[in-house]
């Protein structure tokens, strides 16, 4: 592959395009990240609290701290998943910006040069932002979809215990009336 003015001015069109709606998508996102952040740190913040200037908390207090340690703990994953996603949103912004200062140097120098690196790379970057863009978005979502419907398959599962213990509630407490039925004579 050979870096030509056609690929370089393609890559010093597209890219820019490209960037703007990965900077879009990690703009739409920073909300999502602070939250997280903040439903992470929150369990720091009321520790350092319960005993700043050497204070002794109650019981309730380290009860409290300790119910929302366990919350923070669940969201971890939810906290891993944005850090992958906003280290992958920093990787792709650096190589689109790359391939655009690359096409546009090569543009500006010299055309004849062998530049198969150049247009290696600046397709590569390319790719990778347009495969970006399109699956960061789809991504958070397939999870979301995801995890809907394993809720519902344990919800099912549930529903299913539920009717059954239900039954055998309603026929143990047959059993019981029945019981006192037979121990009171004369009442029908």
């Amino acid at each position: 592959m050979q870096m030509t003015e056609e690929l370089a001015t393609t890559v010093a069109g597209v890219a820019p395009v490209v960037l703007l709606v990965a900077v879009v998508e990690i703009n739409n996102s920073r909300q999502r990240v602070r939250q997280v952040y903040e439903d992470l740190m929150r369990p720091s913040a009321v520790a350092r609290e319960l005993f700043r200037d050497g204070g002794e908390p109650t019981r309730e207090q380290v009860e409290h701290a300790v119910r929302q340690r366990e919350e923070a703990d669940t969201r971890v994953h939810a906290g891993m998943g944005l850090l992958l996603y906003v280290l992958s949103a920093c990787v792709v912004t650096l190589l689109l910006f790359l391939a655009e200062l690359r096409s546009l140097f090569w543009l500006a120098g010299d055309p004849m040069s062998n530049s198969r690196g150049d247009a290696t790379f600046c397709t590569l970057a390319l790719v990778t932002g347009f495969a970006w863009v399109c699956l960061a978005p789809l991504v958070p979502l397939l999870v979301s979809i995801t995890r809907s419907l394993v809720g519902m398959v344990r919800s099912h599962q549930d529903e299913r215990r539920l009717r059954r213990l239900a039954g055998e509630y309603r026929e143990q407490g047959a059993d019981r009336q029945a019981a006192r039925d037979v121990r009171r004579p004369g009442r029908e």
